[in-house]
């Protein structure tokens, strides 16, 4: 079989995994482009101090990361399918009610974790941005309107052009906008732009990813906590 009859039958028959195959190699992308973007870095310092060897050796590190990045994008674009319906997450009580054993699953609040992680049947507990108090939240689309209510107040202007540039929107729904008819989900932050809501975990870390970098921050300066894994709780079904 070809990779492109696979791809289509992973769409055909198993959407929600094709789905994230995409968000897993959206993040793969973006580590990526981190890396050419430290490449570029260790070029200026070699240049600075006249080491030609480095900058050539840097030089084709770059463009065979850039040859991946490439790959990477043709595979999404593969993938790519109609925008699905995402559950809506359920609160720490909804969930007690619903799960007998939910103690079980619980986990240790003060762990810090990365956007770089998976979160897949996990479920926040709150979030950290450069060294300030935690936010608490309760579910994932809670951690995204509360960032954006961060940035909002850091620059506003920059923000509500997030509209009009492709990368921070889908190539088929908009993530931001002023015109909520463009969205299946959206929700208003600040009265000032609509926000899509519609959207997983995994999908959530990534457009934050992309939200930290417009805004210059370091993806490290960002830290998540959970308060539940039901992973093991998924590996029965």
């Amino acid at each position: 079989m070809e990779l492109k009859d696979f791809i289509e039958k992973i769409k055909e028959d198993f959407p929600d995994k094709a789905i994230d195959l995409s968000e897993s190699l959206e993040l793969v992308k973006t580590v990526i482009n981190d890396t050419v973007d430290a490449i570029g870095e260790k070029i200026s310092l070699s240049l600075a101090n006249r080491n030609f060897n480095n900058i050539s050796l840097y030089s084709d590190m770059a463009k065979i990361a850039y040859i991946y990045e490439n790959k990477i994008e043709e595979l999404m674009n593969l993938l790519e399918i109609d925008e699905i319906e995402h559950e809506d997450e359920k609160d720490e009580e909804s969930e007690k009610d619903l799960i007998p054993n939910y103690e079980e699953y619980i986990v240790d609040t003060k762990v810090e974790h990365t956007l770089y992680e998976n979160f897949t049947h996990k479920r926040p507990y709150g979030f950290k941005l450069n060294d300030k108090e935690i936010v608490e939240v309760r579910t994932w689309q809670d951690m995204l309107i509360k960032t954006c209510e961060i940035l909002i107040m850091i620059d506003e202007k920059k923000f509500l052009d997030f509209e009009n540039i492709n990368s921070m929107n889908g190539k088929k729904i908009q993530y931001f906008s002023v015109n909520p008819e463009n969205m299946r989900k959206p929700k208003i932050v600040n009265n000032k732009i609509y926000v899509e809501m519609n959207q997983s975990g995994n999908a959530i870390r990534n457009l934050i990813i992309k939200l930290l970098k417009e805004y210059n921050f370091k993806i490290n300066e960002y830290k998540v906590y959970f308060r539940a894994d039901y992973s093991n709780l998924n590996k029965t079904k």
